[in-house]
């Protein structure tokens, strides 16, 4: 059941989660033998890179260094899509030379439960995500990380099963990513429709993949710096 797999992706500026953030993916029931970590680092001004170095030094992380001279805004609101989006294929190519059979990307405002990696890899699914809140910051708590498509737009998915596996047109912040995905599809994150998830969703769905999305396992989406109010995973 268990197959190696690369945890990570692009961080910048996140120093105030990053701790919570770290010891959450260590509380994976997962053998930490099959895990390899890799995280982009990018334009970062405050202790992300140490945090993360720390981190290296006791287990297996790749950390790259993405630095631009301008870079882009990075609070919320203000990103650069076509940014994240070769910040992530940074991500992808990082997995291509190691010998992982999936990718799970987590988000690092993105706190997972420690059933998050074991329960998405026993589905089977080519691309399969957690569930993530992503309307706390606009106070409606029925947005999630799951999004449907209608002709060229996409929609938040508000009625959708939370007992079962359900299919997707999009989703983003901590999913799970077979390697042939990757490898032999081809599969690559894109700002030509907005958002760098809807196009690597989008492509995926050209080559045939379907998405998923278990709702049994829900994560903590930490939208703002102040989070001492918000009960975490235990």
């Amino acid at each position: 059941m268990y197959k190696k797999t690369m945890v990570g992706c692009p961080v910048r500026n996140r120093a105030w989660i990053l701790p919570d953030y770290l010891k959450a993916l260590e509380r994976l029931d997962y053998p930490s033998e099959l895990l390899e970590f890799c995280f982009i680092v990018n334009d970062s001004q405050d202790n992300t890179g140490a945090i993360l170095k720390e981190f290296s030094q006791r287990r297996s992380t790749r950390l790259v260094i993405d630095n631009q001279v301008s870079p882009p805004g990075y609070k919320r609101g203000n990103y650069s899509f076509s940014r994240l989006a070769g910040l992530r294929n940074r991500l992808l190519a990082e997995f291509k030379t190691s010998d992982c059979q999936y990718l799970f990307s987590v988000d690092s405002d993105i706190l997972v439960p420690a059933n998050a990696l074991s329960g998405l890899m026993s589905t089977g699914c080519d691309v399969v995500s957690t569930l993530v809140g992503n309307g706390y910051a606009i106070g409606d708590n029925s947005i999630y990380n799951v999004l449907c498509r209608q002709r060229d737009s996409y929609l938040h998915m508000r009625d959708f099963p939370r007992d079962r596996l359900f299919e997707v047109d999009c989703t983003g912040a901590a999913y799970l990513i077979k390697r042939w995905v990757i490898d032999k599809a081809g599969v690559v994150y894109s700002a030509q429709w907005g958002p760098e998830d809807i196009g690597f969703c989008r492509l995926a769905q050209e080559q045939g993949i379907r998405i998923y999305c278990h709702p049994g396992i829900k994560c903590n989406h930490i939208m703002e710096e102040d989070y001492s109010g918000i009960r975490l995973n235990e």
